[in-house]
């Protein structure tokens, strides 16, 4: 019998594909089941599938936890807003978390996730590579784990194409059924406004005004929660040329809209988790994405200390939004440290 794996199983192709992957490489297998909401349940469709492979089951009701870690938090942040980053703290305390807790009480010694991401060892610490698919790395989302959890960690999908495993599942000779199912990023929200969930937690922000830089009235938003800075589409007024939000202020009730290419320095990040970069000093350098699809650009850090550290652009950007993730990549592409950007 080989090492024992605890294998994230949500019944969609991703983690199905890594299920038969982990078989074939001799790993013994449980696949466990974690449910996060109601509307995100994918017990019955990923027990069928272990049943189909032959695989051990079980199911984590973790519904109250994601409640109080992931939901909670996400409606604060709108309210107050902040655009938040809900997948960033799933992935240490309840998607990933609980799997690690799991293998702990079963004696197991690995989890295994359908995530594409590329644990690696650097030095005396772990990080993450890029991804194989490119267009699917997610070790943005990933950053907050602890250095604990990265020696047991198997990620099989940072070596795949996305495209390679959906051919794998549509020749003939699969040995299941292949899902047609697919996780989506924000799964508490799938089939819902972000209205929809605020308004289940807490009492909607009230209209407010639109403002310019100087504070000169434009019109009437909707409500703080349904805007983000950056955003350029579906702001619901007529300006006579293009316009994005370039600060919400929660305590004015107050969204500011700027026109042209109105550029920020830089930005500063707290929480941070230091991934191979121990230590950071004032001047090193390093690329990042302020959000998952945006271009890593480079930048330096000024001002390290303990509670926040200052990010300075090498050419200004457009402006960053609170609350957003900010991930830090070395000169060879792996991911250095992230934090929450303020």
């Amino acid at each position: 019998m080989g090492e024992k794996v605890i294998l994230g199983l949500s019944g969609g192709m991703d983690s199905a594909y890594v299920a038969i992957k982990l078989l074939e490489m001799g790993y013994d297998v449980t696949a466990v089941n974690i449910i996060m909401c109601d509307d995100c349940d994918g017990s019955e469709s990923s027990r069928k599938l272990a049943e189909g492979l032959g695989i051990k089951f079980d199911v984590i009701d973790a519904r109250r936890d994601f409640e109080e870690l992931v939901i909670k938090p996400f409606v604060s942040s709108y309210v107050s807003g902040v655009t938040p980053n809900p997948c960033v703290l799933c992935n240490p305390t309840v998607k990933i978390g609980k799997l690690f807790s799991y293998m702990k009480s079963h004696g197991a010694d690995y989890v295994a996730t359908g995530h594409y991401a590329a644990p690696v060892k650097c030095g005396d610490r772990w990080g993450f590579a890029p991804a194989k698919d490119v267009g699917k790395d997610q070790g943005y989302f990933l950053y907050a784990l602890p250095q604990e959890m990265f020696p047991h960690l198997l990620m099989p999908l940072g070596s795949v194409l996305k495209n390679d495993i959906k051919a794998f599942f549509a020749e003939e000779n699969s040995v299941i059924t292949p899902p047609k199912t697919e996780s989506t990023d924000i799964c508490f929200v799938s089939g819902k406004s972000y209205t929809d969930i605020i308004s289940a937690y807490a009492p909607l922000p009230p209209s407010g005004n639109f403002i310019d830089e100087f504070g000169t009235i434009l019109g009437v938003h909707k409500g703080i929660h349904n805007y983000t800075v950056g955003q350029r589409k579906g702001l619901s007024i007529a300006l006579g040329k293009p316009a994005y939000v370039s600060r919400i202020d929660p305590v004015g009730n107050t969204v500011t809209l700027s026109t042209g290419k109105a550029l920020v320095e830089g930005f500063s990040v707290k929480n941070v988790n230091r991934v191979v970069a121990s230590r950071l000093n004032d001047g090193d350098r390093f690329a990042v994405r302020v959000r998952y699809r945006a271009r890593p650009v480079g930048c330096s850090l000024a001002n390290v200390n303990d509670s926040k550290i200052n990010c300075v652009f090498d050419e200004p950007q457009p402006p960053v939004a609170s609350g957003q993730s900010a991930v830090f990549y070395n000169e060879d592409g792996i991911i250095a440290f992230g934090g929450t950007i303020v």
